[in-house]
């Protein structure tokens, strides 16, 4: 992703401590990640993604929405968002942490952006290529959540421009205003990442994170669960509606996805049931976050991912939006 702050490019540090394994389905006992039939909540190598019900995990099939939805569509379209959407895959990675991984002080690249508690962190955890440098890490007997971005190793020093924790055992928490995490919104990277995980659970049972194309969404303005923006001009008219960072969109019930592979058929689903946060903003086109398999290999099929360049963000409609907030300016 190219989306950016207004200070400098991050990486994300993910760490998920254990917990107490969830339930499994029975034809899924083996993978990695499980949806408890009861509670709908996907879970990590015996971690929780956060809770039933909360931002991420509430379906969202009958919600409402927005009166101005029309009005946010036409806006993102006619500010250059008119690409497809597409499957940024091969280029994240969560790595796997224990107790016995070394925790490291976060050494902070900005006085504004601090870090409170030490990351899990080892010898040749993945850091994302790009010019994000995400980093991913699942750390699982604690069920904490660690995320960085702008992250950088050397030696013994870790270092990030920004990032945050979450306690994946109990409700998504929404950071202060003003605050950002791996992502430019505060959002939780890798809750709304697609990860292999998922798939090989049978069903991506979460909300997930969307970056549209850089100056097409507001500058300033953010709802809950989100707690920032990247602060980049919107480039639309003053007489049109800037969509909001955390807005949070439902693909239409009829869109079509007959004739899809089984992976794009998972991701149209998720985005039906559970609908796309506005995490970020990046290039050209509209980008899903996906995960490699924890053994760092990508397994997911281009081909079959290709046709998510047939959905367009015409094809969404907006859900009711929070109250709408303004990033507190220093």
């Amino acid at each position: 992703m190219t989306g950016r702050r207004r200070f400098a490019a991050a990486v994300v540090v993910l760490l998920v401590a254990a917990c107490t394994p969830g339930s499994m389905s029975a034809s899924h006992v083996t993978s990695a990640a499980s949806i408890d039939p009861l509670s709908n909540v996907a879970s990590f190598h015996g971690c929780p993604v956060f809770t039933q019900g909360d931002y991420y995990n509430a379906p969202v099939t009958s919600a409402a929405v927005d009166p101005d939805s029309d009005a946010y569509i036409k806006a993102l379209w006619s500010s250059g968002d008119t690409a497809g959407f597409y499957a940024s895959t091969g280029v994240e990675q969560v790595n796997l942490a224990t107790n016995l991984t070394p925790l490291l002080s976060v050494k902070p690249q900005v006085t504004f952006h601090p870090f409170a508690v030490r990351y899990p962190w080892a010898d040749g955890f993945f850091i994302e290529p790009l010019s994000d440098h995400h980093a991913m890490v699942v750390q699982t007997q604690l069920c904490q959540l660690y995320e960085m971005y702008g992250a950088t190793y050397s030696g013994t020093t870790l270092s990030a421009y920004s990032g945050a924790e979450w306690d994946l055992r109990t409700r998504f928490a929404p950071l202060p205003p003003g605050s950002p995490s791996a992502m430019a919104s505060g959002l939780s990277l890798f809750a709304g990442t697609v990860r292999f995980e998922d798939y090989r659970a049978g069903s991506i049972d979460h909300a997930l994170n969307w970056a549209p194309p850089a100056h097409t969404v507001a500058q300033y303005q953010f709802v809950a669960p989100a707690s920032d923006t990247d602060q980049l001009p919107f480039k639309g008219g003053s007489d049109v509606l800037a969509l909001p960072y955390g807005a949070h969109l439902r693909l239409k019930a009829s869109f079509s996805t007959a004739g899809w592979g089984p992976q794009a058929q998972m991701v149209a689903h998720a985005m039906k049931t559970y609908g796309i946060f506005l995490a970020d903003t990046g290039s050209a086109r509209n980008a899903l976050y996906f995960a490699n398999a924890s053994d760092g290999t990508n397994p997911w099929n281009a081909s079959d991912l290709a046709v998510l360049t047939q959905v367009h963000v015409t094809d969404f409609e907006v859900l009711t939006l929070p109250h709408i907030q303004v990033v507190p300016r220093t």
